[in-house]
Order: structure tokens, then sequence, then C-alpha cells
């Protein structure tokens, strides 16, 4: 045997000579592999200027002078690299790691519990530790090199975490606590305002509750039966802080356009919830003026009236899931008479605005012009608890002259139609009356009815004045104009609610002004919580 059977180092042989060579050789390999240090375990190819006696772990697919030399030792003497292969169960340490790995036959690996990390030292019996040199009491703020940050892809506490939940802990309580004197916040951030970003609150993994900024960047409070369908309890606008109930709040179901409706119900009215409902009827149609003969009174058709406001509160149980109702149609004006030494058309009146069985009448039509007088719509109902009368449409002058104005409103029902302009027996012609307008306490000033038409010339449709909830009350139509030379003037259109004009009278040879129609109602039914 020439060797030694662990590290293989040569044996001074009988009669060598030169043993000098021999023992330095053997020298120089204990040099290498005992007490082993190395700098680095993970280069695969020699560093550039290495200096005598620098001493590596040749790492994967090595190349240059290293190649085929995977996790042998490569020492730099004499100005060359000398290659030991290690043995299971070598040592050493790893100079730029601060750590020890072991050799285990197939490649270098840090120990378990050691000083190479990567294994777990149960220490709960342990008390009163200190800050030492345990490799479980490193930390990056006083410069250890041996610390190594944690940064898991997924982490269970007492738990299992999947790819969506990331971090899962199992524990009948979690806390968060301040460091020294300062406050704590936990931070839930989301991409775009229409992502989400929540705490769902869940029994057997079925949502029952959520809040948070859920589909844009309001913040919303949501309940749930079934994990599935969740119902808005309250909603904070981001920009006001205005806080909405949105099952509890009110509920408003507006119907302004003419026909039939059916208002439901609201999903979370309680019995004694109360249902107000707001209706106004539609105005009354002005009647057309006469068409005569020369030298003969020809009067001017009459203004409609106006409709009903109606109002009624009672219990949300009074009434069914759902209800019928109607919104009154404006009536429409009397056609243009073409029919020489014939009276006017009478308009029509206006339609009835429902609600189950509570009603508001429309206005009344105002009376085509004749030899004698031209009637307004005449006024309907009366002022009560629940109701505000329709006001009467103008009158046309028994003597052909100027047609009265409609009545206007002091308070908020809607205006008259003015009545159509005549024509005396002296042949003079005459303007129409204007529309009585309307005051309404939830508008800034009084709107004026629709302009007195000139003779010969149309009358002026009515203004509107805000209500509640989109609804408006109109202002009556003017009266037409009336003329000798050409067809009389038109009636103004009345607008919600109130009388359109009369028509202007006219001369045998032309028509006369067609009557104005009246406006459309509403209804408006509001539920409060």
């Amino acid at each position: 045997m020439t060797d030694t059977p662990n590290l293989n180092l040569p044996y001074l042989l009988a009669a060598q000579s030169q043993k000098h060579v021999t023992h330095n050789e053997a020298l120089r390999t204990l040099d290498s592999v005992v007490q082993l240090s190395v700098l680095d375990r993970h280069l695969s190819a020699p560093p550039g200027a290495p200096v005598h006696g620098d001493r590596y772990i040749v790492g994967p697919s090595p190349t240059g002078a290293w190649s085929s030399q995977t996790n042998k030792i490569a020492a730099f003497q004499d100005g060359a690299w000398l290659f030991y292969g290690p043995k299971e169960g070598w040592v050493s340490w790893i100079s730029d790691e601060n750590i020890q790995v072991i050799f285990d036959g197939a490649g270098w690996v840090a120990p378990s519990g050691g000083g190479g990390g990567g294994g777990v030292t149960d220490h709960g019996l342990l008390t009163g530790l200190t800050d030492d040199d345990h490799a479980q009491y490193h930390n990056n703020a006083r410069g250890d090199a041996r610390y190594t940050p944690i940064n898991p892809t997924t982490l269970g506490v007492n738990a299992t975490a999947d790819s969506t939940n990331k971090l899962s802990v199992n524990s009948a309580a979690s806390l968060f606590n301040h460091v020294g004197s300062g406050g704590h916040q936990i931070k839930i951030n989301k991409s775009t305002n229409a992502d989400t970003a929540s705490f769902l609150f869940q029994t057997g993994f079925s949502g029952r509750a959520e809040l948070g900024t859920t589909g844009d960047d309001d913040f919303h409070f949501k309940v749930s039966a079934d994990g599935a369908v969740f119902t808005e309890a309250i909603v904070i606008d981001r920009t006001t802080g205005a806080v909405r109930l949105p099952q509890t709040d009110g509920d408003v179901q507006a119907f302004t356009t003419a026909g039939a409706f059916t208002w439901t119900k609201p999903a979370w009215a309680k019995a004694n919830s109360i249902v107000e409902v707001l209706m106004l009827g539609g105005g009354g149609g002005g009647g057309s003026g006469r068409r005569g003969a020369a030298s003969t009174v020809r009067c001017g058709g009459g203004g409609g009236g106006s409709a009903v406001f109606s109002t009624i509160k009672m219990q949300a149980s009074a009434l069914g899931a759902t209800v019928a109702g109607n919104v009154g149609a404006g009536g429409s004006g009397g056609v243009a008479q073409a029919v020489d030494t014939t009276n006017g058309v009478a308009g029509v009146a206006g339609g009835i605005s429902t609600f189950g069985t509570f009603r508001a009448l429309g206005g009344n039509f105002g009376a085509g012009g004749s030899a004698t007088a031209g009637a307004g719509g005449a006024a309907l109902g009366q002022i009560g608890p629940n109701s505000l009368a329709a006001l009467a449409g103008g009158a046309a002058s028994t003597t052909g002259l100027l047609g009265a104005a409609g009545t206007a409103a002091s308070q908020m029902t809607p205006g008259g139609g003015g009545a159509g302009g005549g024509v005396s027996a002296a042949n003079a012609v005459s303007a129409g009356g204007g529309g009585g307008g309307v005051n309404s306490t939830f508008s800034s000033a009084f709107v004026v009815g629709g302009t007195s038409g000139p003779a010969g010339a149309n009358g002026g449709a009515g203004g509107n004045a805000a209500f509640t909830f989109g609804a408006v009350v109109g202002a009556g139509g003017g009266g037409g104009g009336s003329s000798i030379t050409a067809a009389g003037g038109t009636g103004g259109v009345g607008q919600a609610g109130s009388g359109g004009g009369g028509g202007g009278a006219s001369l045998n040879g032309f028509a006369s002004g067609a009557g104005g129609a009246g406006g459309p109602g509403w209804v408006v039914v509001i539920t409060h919580g």
C-alpha cells in the first residue's frame, strides 16, 4: 500500500530517493483539506486572479480548468489548480455565506438545525434567551451576515394556504398591535375603482355580510342570506360623505307619461311604512273660435280649465304588492272651424289621474266660441286637506272683444288657459287672453302663463314651475287672436295639468283658430321607511 486509505496521502517507502518530495506532497494535501474552509461553492469557472492557497468547491457544469470537477475541492497551489475529491461526511465552512456544509456522498448540503440554516430547532422550552449567536436570533438590523429574510409565496398559521388564500390563519382570535406609542393600520389596496377591496364575513364559508369598496370607490355595506345574492344596506358617497340607506331611506316612483302604469311596493316596506301619493290630472283643452259673417259678433273659444291636485297618505299594509294607476292625458283643443257661420268646437276635458281607487280630476274643457259667448272651462273640486281645486279657463268676451285671461294659481295648482280673441259687430279684431300663471312652493319665482296672441296671432305656450322628484306644475296656454283677413290665431298649449288657450274667431272664408291642448298630469308615489 502506497497511500493512506482516507486522504490518500503518499507513504514514504524504504530506500526511496528524494523522500522530501513525497513528504511535501502529503503536507500540501493536508493543507488543502484539513480544517477545510472555502471561499465559494457556486462558481462553475475558475476565478480570474486566484491567490496561492485559495480553495473553492466546484459548482455545477464547470468549464475551463475546472471541467468535470463538480463538487471537488479546487485548491490553487504553486500556480496551478489541484483537485481533491471529498468523501461522505467531510465538513467545510463557506466564507461568503457564513455557513457550514457537509458532503453527503452526492453533494454539499447544509446540516439541519445548525449554523447552516434551513432546518428547524424546537426552542419551546427555553426561557431567558438573549441576543446571542444562535441561528434563530440572527437579525439583519445588527448586520449579521447569516441572517436570511423569509419571503414565502404562501403562509399558513395552523392552516394550509393556497393560491387564492396565500395567508391562512386558523385561530380563535388575531391581534395586530402597535409598535411603541404609535398606532396601527391595516391596508387593503385594489387595482382600479371597479375592483373590490372588502372584508367578507362568512358562515360555513358562505358569505353573509360584506363591507368595503365593492365595484366602485363608494363605501358599501351588504348582507346576504345565501352567499349568492347580496342586498345593499348602506352606501357612503366617496366624495360628499352622504349616507344612503337603499333599503329603508325611501323609494320614489314617478309616472309622468300619460296612460296606464303599475306601481310596485318596495320589498323592504314594512306594514307601518308610509306610502304617500301625489297626483295631478290632465289639463282641459281650449275651444276653437266662431267663424261668422261680417258685422256680427264672433266670439273666441274659451280657455281650458286646469286639473285638480290631490294627495293621500296610507300605511303600506293597506296596499297590495302592486297597484294599477293611470296618468291623465291633457285634453285636446277644439279643431279649427272650417264651415262658415258656425260656432267653434269645444275642447276635450283633461284625463283623470288615478292610483288604485284614489283619483285627481282632469281640467274642464273650454267651450267653442259662439255669437254670444265662449265659456272657459269651469273650475272643478274645492280646496281641502287632500286636494287643491282646479282653476277656470278664461271666457271669451260676449261682445267679441278681448278674451279673458286664465285664472292664475296662488299656490301650486296649474293655471287656466286664456280665451281666444273675438270680432265685434263693428268688425274690430281682438287679442286673446293670457294664460294663467302658477306659483309653486318649490319654485323661486312666479311662472307666467302663455302670452296672449295679438290679432291674428297664435297664443303662447305656458311655462313650468318645479315641484318635486322631476314632476312640474304648468301655466296655462294663451288665447289666440282673432282675424278678418286670415285664419284666427291658435290657442297656446298648456303645460303640466294646465288648460290650453282658446282659438281666435274669424270672418267667413277663413278658418277660425283651433284651441290649444291641455297639459298632461302625473303621479308620484313615495314610500317612507
